[in-house]
Order: structure tokens, then sequence, then C-alpha cells
């Protein structure tokens, strides 16, 4: 029988440490494969929001080459949006119910815990975004070409949406209201991180506020690789694609942050529970 001398030794193993953030990665799956009747309105809804979109666009019409472009921005939205959703919904219907309080008293540290909160909703982002790809890029005509450099930027626009989500997650845990916070900040995200209109066509005081928003500066270095010819070397030479790393790291560090800080204010003053 295990003491409790024995239990900080044991979670330092790798192995347990594994095996326990995938416990969390596969609880998460789980959750969202019980909720699947709520996937279909959300499905419906990010499919049809681009499709009316697009037609305001092209005056009524669908216009194949700015659909191309648009879609690799709607992609890095869906992606966001659905970790967003999972991450402040999921915490705070465990908040009341008082089974996010339970995890915290398990052995394993409560950064690692978050580790596969994390993973299992990047997950579901993934998962969602695959399916708007492969139903857009038929319908629509969409021309995308593949090029490897396009890896770079997708995961600094993935990095951007987790360090966005444990940020929405952090407030969740502190601000009442985070609902209508969280409205906001997913529709300023889609209408200017190149999800309708690609971020080059916007006028020079938009394209900047637009920078400082999650996965603009991504989308635009892949939008620039896949429809533009532009190499990596190219973007390091304009320094768009340090800029982008860098707003990467700041986001993920600083969602990493918040979201440990709403943990620990919520354990001082009592607000993890029912």
């Amino acid at each position: 029988m295990a003491t409790a001398t024995d239990i900080p030794q044991r979670v330092g193993s790798a192995g347990l440490v594994r095996r326990m953030i995938g416990n969390e990665i596969r609880k998460g799956l789980q959750i969202s494969w019980h909720l699947r009747a709520s996937v279909i309105p959300q499905l419906a809804f990010v499919t049809g929001l681009y499709w009316m979109i697009q037609f305001f666009v092209g005056g009524g019409r669908i216009v194949p080459a700015v659909a191309a472009q648009t879609l690799v921005g709607y992609i890095a939205f869906v992606v966001t949006y659905t970790a967003l959703v999972r991450m402040t919904g999921g915490i705070l219907e465990e908040v009341f119910t008082g089974t996010f309080m339970q995890t915290l008293l398990s052995p394993l540290r409560p950064w690692l815990l978050s580790v596969g909160r994390l993973v299992g909703i990047l997950t579901e982002g993934i998962l969602t975004a695959v399916v708007v790809a492969v139903l857009f890029v038929p319908l629509l005509s969409a021309d995308i070409p593949f090029r490897w450099e396009v890896l770079i930027p997708a995961v600094l626009a993935l990095a951007e949406a987790a360090g966005f989500a444990l940020l929405i997650g952090g407030l969740a845990l502190i601000v009442n209201s985070i609902g209508a916070i969280t409205h906001v900040f997913w529709t300023t995200l889609v209408m200017i991180n190149g999800s309708f209109v690609p971020v080059a066509a916007f006028p020079g005081w938009l394209a900047v506020a637009a920078e400082f928003w999650p996965t603009t500066l991504a989308v635009d270095a892949a939008q620039r690789i896949l429809f533009h010819g532009a190499s990596l070397g190219d973007l390091w030479s304009t320094y768009s694609l340090q800029w982008a790393i860098a707003h990467a790291v700041v986001m993920l560090l600083l969602g990493w942050a918040i979201f440990q800080a709403g943990i620990r204010r919520g354990l001082k003053i009592g607000r993890l529970g029912p």
C-alpha cells in the first residue's frame, strides 16, 4: 500500500505523468463525445457563418479566389473558437458541479492537468476545422496549394489558439460575465484575422490593429506562402516570421499565466466550487 511519502516520488516518474495527462485528454474527448448533440449546432454555425459572409463579400456570389485565401484564416478561427467555447464552457460546468475542485486534489500538479485539458480541447478544435475544410474546399471550388513551409504558420496559429483559450479560461475563473466577454472576443477575432477578407486588403490602420489579435499574423504568413509564393526566408527577411513567432510565444505565455493565476486565486477565495 502506498504511503503519503510515496506519492511525490511516483508522480514525478515520467510514465505516470504521461498516463495522467493522457487520462485528462481522454476525459475531455469522452465528455465531448457524450455531448455530441451540441456538436451539430456548432458545425452548423461555423459553416453557415462562413457561407453567408462569402456571399456578402462577393456581392451575392462566391468568388473562389477570395474563398481560397480566407478559408485559411477561417480554419484558424474555427480551431480558436472551438477551444474558447470548450474551455470556458467546460470549466464553468465543472466549477458548478464541483468536479473542477476535485481534479485539483490529484497528486499531479495543476499545470500538468492544464496541459491534458488543453490538448484535448485543441484536438476537438482541429477535428472540427478538418470537417469545415473537407466541406468547403470542394463546395467553393477553392484551389488551395499545399507547401510544407505552411506547417510553421499552422503551428504558430495553434499556439495562439491555445494561449487565447487559456487566457479566456483563466478569466472565466475570475470574471462573472465571461459569456459576454467571450462573444466580443471571438466576434472581433473572426472579423480581423483574415477569415472574411485577406489581411493584405485591410487599410493601414486596421492592418496594424489586427496584428495584435491572435492568429492574424500566422494566417497572413500562411496566405503569403500558399498564394503569393513567399518562402520562409522571404518572411524572415521582412521580419514577418519573427513577429509572428514572438506574438505566438507571448500569447501562449500570457494565457498560461492568466489561467494558472485564476486557479490560484480561485483556490484562495474558494471560487472553484458550487
